[in-house]
């Protein structure tokens, strides 16, 4: 359980693949809601190295064309042209009804691509043009807003005609052309439509709001976290747990229930009508709003101005009835704008799925299409009594992901390559590289293989840093409970021979499976890397040694002395001579040798200056060492010895 104190918003960006994300989520600070967005028709999802694939629905470099199976964002290919500059960070999708617009960020800055109008106004972009392509905002080349450098975006969220995003010092910005939500009172027209807004709150003065650690919404209204676990909410027809749904145009705190800390938070919307969902750290789920297409879950179809919790009305498969609890993530339809298509899906501790709200296309796996339904346990489920079908839903399985898009809903089950889809199949949506006009009312698993980040079937493992005269024992990357469950491979085969030494391996990647006798799941190994260490501006390099003053042998004698022992000139002690190896020795068994004394700033100073010189000393008194300067750097003393 995270207490509100452990809340932080500074330093808690992440880069590469984040698994603190679906089932594995354990700290709020870093929650990743988005390696896995589905919009209306359309896919993105970051796999396990960091990389993004899209499919679907508009989703082809062009803007216009459809993608039938998860493609890689990726330069350089002729047949995408995905062409940016930089590693990727992150993703974003915004739809309405069948058209879609996509965002890429990467370490050069935001590009876009789709149909112009639907993610971000086309005040920015090109009227005509909707490929692939690099944009700028308000004059910033990076298209971020001012001060904002892409390797400070922390959260980057999308939908209609919305993109925010949140930065790792905790603010909040919004991009937005509807829904009056710029949150600084600001109104959507062409001046303010092609900017970035700092949200700001409704305290007096209207400060702005700080310490954000996640933020979500809809194309009209949107929720945020803060470090001291507080709500805010603003835009039209929003809701703050005391009161009728109203427009505000500043963030607004919304009351936390009593005795609840939060974890998660998201929303969802039938048109115009916001829903709120807030999942506290002991699991349980309160939700608020419009209610018109049972998307609060509590048996009715009556908006609440007031948290409510999701209630289970019928005892399905020996599930019993009351509120649904030990939940432990949501996902409900953020990206997408369409009338009648509020909906959720959540995953219990059991790693059982559950949905409720709208059906429309299929998209819970309900029987009718049209049609709005209370909690469903197991949506989209085969027939319950055969498990001999590998690509359904069966009781059994166990969900460790899912996410609610506009017209169907994906899943992960756990130990399975491929992701489960559930609902309308159009224009490549499902990745399998069908493009018919399709429905499916039970979840199907052909799909593509696809390892998305926080999906990993493999042991809990850790990279390792070595130095380049040490090898690496495997052993220490393990973090499973059970360290002897865990077992080593040169491919991510777990058939393959079985490494018989771990406790000293070479620089590479190898690969962790559980063992058979385990019991555990085998499908994907978990990949390690072993690499040399590469100094950074960190005072203390591990790696760095020294040999000792005596290598080399006798005849290496120190020629110069200071001593006050009384000892220099006298032909039976051979001092200094009998000190090796060294450049000159100082000898006193009385007085201490006093050397400067210089903090890291001022020695850095000297550095650029351009003064250090090779093999120079002083004593930082920033990190308390004695330093040497070699290889154009400062280095602390305190070293072990050369292999």
């Amino acid at each position: 359980m995270v207490s509100p104190t452990a809340y932080k918003a500074q330093g808690y960006c992440t880069s590469g693949c984040n698994d603190n994300t679906f089932t594995n989520t354990t700290d709020a600070n870093t929650v990743e809601y988005d390696n896995l967005i589905s919009a209306f028709h359309a896919s993105i999802a970051k796999g396990k190295d960091g990389n993004f694939k899209i499919w679907g629905q508009n989703s082809a470099s062009s803007g216009a064309g459809d993608l039938g199976k998860p493609t890689l964002i990726v330069p350089g290919d002729a047949r995408v042209h995905f062409n940016y500059t930089g590693t990727p960070l992150k993703a974003a999708a915004g739809s309405q009804n069948s058209y879609h617009q996509f965002a890429l960020l990467t370490t050069d800055g935001l590009y876009t691509w789709g149909v112009n109008n639907i993610l971000i106004s086309d005040l920015i972009t090109d009227v005509v043009t909707q490929d692939f392509r690099k944009i700028a905002i308000d004059g910033k080349a990076d298209g971020l807003p001012a001060g904002v450098a892409p390797t400070d975006v922390k959260m980057m969220f999308g939908s209609y005609l919305t993109l925010a995003i949140v930065t790792c010092s905790g603010e909040a910005w919004v991009l937005s052309s509807t829904g009056a939500k710029n949150g600084d009172n600001t109104t959507q027209n062409n001046v303010d439509n092609k900017i970035w807004h700092r949200v700001k709150t409704d305290d007096v003065g209207h400060p702005n709001l700080e310490n954000v650690v996640a933020m979500r919404g809809t194309s009209n209204a949107l929720f945020a976290l803060t470090s001291t676990g507080k709500l805010y909410t603003w835009g039209t027809l929003t809701y703050n747990n005391s009161g009728t749904a109203t427009t505000r145009v500043y963030a607004t705190e919304v009351s936390v229930p009593s005795g609840a800390v939060p974890r998660m938070i998201g929303m969802t919307q039938n048109g115009t009508g916001q829903s709120y969902y807030l999942l506290a750290t002991d699991g349980k789920l309160y939700c608020m709003g419009d209610n018109s297409n049972k998307q609060l879950g509590d048996g009715t179809n009556v908006a609440k101005t007031v948290w409510v919790q999701p209630q289970k009305m019928v005892d399905q498969y020996g599930q019993g009835t009351g509120p649904l609890e030990n939940i432990v993530w949501i996902s409900p339809n953020e990206h997408s704008y369409q009338a009648d298509i509020a909906a959720i899906n959540v995953i219990t501790s059991n790693n059982k799925q559950w949905g409720w709200g709208s059906n429309k296309g299929f998209m819970l796996g309900a029987a009718n299409p049209n049609s709005f339904y209370n909690l469903i346990y197991m949506p989209g489920l085969g027939d319950p009594m055969d498990v001999t079908v590998t690509d359904d839903l069966d009781l059994t399985d166990e969900v460790i992901a899912v996410e609610t898009g506009g017209h169907s809903t994906m899943n992960i089950k756990k130990c399975s390559q491929s992701f489960g889809y559930v609902g309308h199949i159009t224009n490549g949506s499902m990745g399998n590289n069908n493009f018919n006009d399709e429905i499916y009312i039970d979840y199907n698993y052909s799909t593509d293989v696809l390892i998305v980040c926080g999906t990993d079937l493999g042991p809990k493992i850790q990279n390792l840093k070595i130095c380049t005269y040490q090898t690496a024992n495997l052993n220490n990357s393990i973090q499973e409970a059970i360290p002897s469950d865990v077992e080593w491979h040169a491919t991510n085969d777990a058939n393959s021979p079985v490494l018989s030494n771990i406790s000293a391996v070479a620089p590479g990647t190898y690969y962790a499976f559980f063992s058979v006798a385990s019991g555990k799941c085998r499908t994907v190994g978990s990949i390690v890397t072993v690499s040399h260490y590469v100094p950074d501006n960190q005072s203390v390099d591990p790696c760095i040694c020294f040999n000792d003053a005596v290598t080399g042998g006798a005849d290496h004698d120190t020629k110069l002395g200071i001593t006050l022992l009384k000892r220099a000139g006298k032909t039976d002690s051979n001092w200094p001579m009998a000190r090796k190896s060294g450049h000159i020795a100082l000898e006193s068994n009385t007085k201490g040798f006093v050397v400067t004394r210089l903090t890291t700033a001022q020695l850095d100073v000297i550095k650029n200056a351009g003064n250090a010189v090779e093999g120079m000393m002083s004593y930082d008194t920033t990190v308390n060492c004695m330093k040497i300067y070699s290889d154009g750097d400062w280095k602390c003393f305190n070293t072990p010895s050369c292999p």
